[in-house]
């Protein structure tokens, strides 16, 4: 299937660490399965997935908001 995005190139069905940022910090969320386009990154998840990725984005986000106030 031809990314929904950008349309340049097929996705790439695979199971990959992602990297998430915020206010300046960084983490990894691991072993997240979706499918991923080579030429714009765009990722494409199912509503499991996609759940557990939002749920540890919040957490820390959170986190850093907490690790950030004055």
């Amino acid at each position: 299937m031809k990314c929904p995005v950008c349309g340049a190139a097929d996705l790439i069905h695979d199971t990959r660490d992602i990297s998430y940022t915020y206010k300046g910090e960084t983490t990894v969320i691991a072993a997240v399965t979706g499918d991923f386009c080579p030429a714009c990154d765009e990722s494409i998840f199912d509503a499991v997935e996609s759940e557990r990725v939002m749920r540890e984005m919040r957490a820390f986000s959170q986190a850093v908001t907490l690790l950030k106030r004055p």
